[in-house]
């Protein structure tokens, strides 16, 4: 599913750099388990804030850190909250995955590190020599930046200049190239042209979601457990996952849905499209569009009680 060939000279270097910046890569094991992780990074992490840029911050890419801005360690089940039949109007359990516990407020810090992490510790992507460009119209692309500041890495975000002021200076916070596109966040074809243009610049490698399977893996591993994980701390007698419903964008959240129907064959999936701003159509991959609620900051949906 990925290309784990190694370059011996870009690993040399990226180790060298990751010994500089004192950073350790964590594993998708301490992510989905983070009980595994070091005691010294646990220690150290009790006095970094979540939003803080320190390489520590990559051990809190999980979905069980604990609900505090600053000096928290994990939760032994995934946050979650659960929207009951009083407020939703059918008779079913529906819990909801929050991203707003991981750094940068956004599950997307997650997916993008499973598209950079292969290659640093391959040695495919040169820390020394490239820049890591992360096209997006927003979150994706900051978590992206966000990773590629704490593993020492020159990170380059591409999105549309009609995007929040907010979301430029944080960027420009943690020393990351913006390159602006034309367009607001619909305009996603601009951001592609500009890719291509950067595409041939050996001095760039383009992470692009869509294109790459780390996205659809790390969220196949670590957020499918966590869904499963969620459910199983939730569900009372004679609950069963009935169905789980995701936001599509870059298919990297649907890799949670395969990892489900491994573990519950049974159950359903359901997929929406954002009729405002569908990714599928902007993308040029089809012109059907699926009513849903946006690939925002509540894309896991899942839960439903047993009942007739």
């Amino acid at each position: 599913m990925i290309d784990l060939t190694i370059h011996r000279q870009g690993l040399e270097h990226n180790i060298r750099i990751a010994r500089e910046n004192g950073v350790v890569i964590p594993t998708f094991e301490n992510m989905i388990h983070p009980e595994t992780v070091p005691q010294p990074i646990r220690d150290r992490l009790t006095h970094v804030g979540l939003w803080d840029v320190d390489p520590a911050n990559l051990f809190r890419i999980t979905w069980k850190n604990e609900p505090v801005p600053t000096g928290g360690l994990y939760r032994s089940a995934p946050n979650y909250i659960e929207l009951p039949p009083a407020l939703t109007g059918v008779p079913a359990r529906i819990l909801c995955l929050p991203g707003k516990w991981f750094p940068t407020g956004c599950h997307k810090v997650g997916a993008s590190f499973g598209c950079l992490a292969p290659r640093l510790v391959t040695g495919q992507f040169d820390a020394s020599s490239q820049k890591a460009v992360w096209p997006s119209t927003g979150n994706y692309c900051r978590g992206g930046a966000f990773n590629s500041k704490l593993l020492g890495v020159h990170g380059v975000a591409i999105l549309p200049a009609g995007m929040s002021q907010e979301r430029f200076d944080w960027l420009a916070s943690i020393d990351a190239d913006v390159i602006k596109t034309p367009g607001c966040e619909s305009n996603v074809k601009e951001i592609f042209d500009k890719t291509n243009e950067l595409s041939r610049d050996p001095s760039c490698m383009i992470f692009n979601q869509f294109a790459e399977m780390g996205n659809h893996l790390w969220h196949y591993k670590v957020t499918g457990a966590a869904v499963a994980e969620a459910f199983e701390d939730a569900k009372r007698p004679g609950d069963r996952l009935a169905g789980a419903c995701f936001t599509s964008g870059s298919a990297g959240t649907i890799g949670c849905g395969d990892y489900l129907k491994e573990v519950y064959p049974a159950m359903k999936l359901a997929v929406g499209e954002a009729v405002q701003c569908p990714t599928i159509l902007n993308n040029g991959f089809g012109d059907h569009r699926v009513e849903g609620i946006g690939d925002k900051h509540v894309p896991w949906i899942h839960d439903v009680k047993n009942t007739d």
